[in-house]
């Protein structure tokens, strides 16, 4: 069986970073499928991008970087067993498809239905995603959707995965 291993934090707080390296780690000098969510929407967006495929191509390891805003493609369905897949992030991924619609059922349902393949598959799954439980309620409707959907996401992902960290200010804590 593969396993799946979450990582959650706030921004910036060093999450991507200890992910590539336990990515890289565990995958032993083998080619590891790097996720991206994010979307090149303005200059910060940009620089962030820019920063993270900066430091995948300085790192020893050889990434294969698939761009997924939204839809998970049929290929991801198709990894060898053994691979090591980082997914950077779940928060990004979520909003682009609040963006795009209403209805995000179908993409967690997706998302969720590829997680249980990859298991069988014993593919290693790394998901980064943003702590945002901690924020301060909004007077916008759809921020705090947005909260309460992630919020599902996590503990679905909790639930499933064999170890869950912390990250905060570049410290770590484990929690399962």
């Amino acid at each position: 069986m593969g396993r799946l291993i979450f990582v959650t934090g706030g921004v910036r707080s060093g999450k991507s970073a200890f992910a590539e390296r336990y990515a890289q780690q565990v995958a032993n000098g083998q080619t590891l499928t790097y996720i991206a969510s994010g979307v090149a929407f303005d200059t910060e967006m940009q620089a962030r991008i820019a920063r993270h495929r900066a430091d995948r191509e300085q790192s020893e390891a050889v990434w294969r970087t698939l761009e997924v805003p939204d839809t998970l493609p049929d290929e991801l369905l198709t990894l060898e067993c053994g691979t090591v897949v980082l997914w950077d992030c779940l928060t990004t991924w979520l909003g682009n498809i609040m963006y795009k619609t209403q209805d995000t059922a179908p993409y967690i349902k997706s998302f969720q239905y590829y997680i249980e393949e990859w298991k069988k598959q014993n593919i290693l799954v790394v998901l980064v995603s943003n702590e945002v439980m901690d924020e301060p309620s909004s007077k916008y409707e759809e921020v705090e959707l947005y909260k309460q959907l992630l919020g599902e996401l996590h503990q679905w992902i909790v639930a499933q995965c064999d170890e869950a960290y912390e990250i905060d200010h570049q410290l770590c804590k484990r929690w399962k």
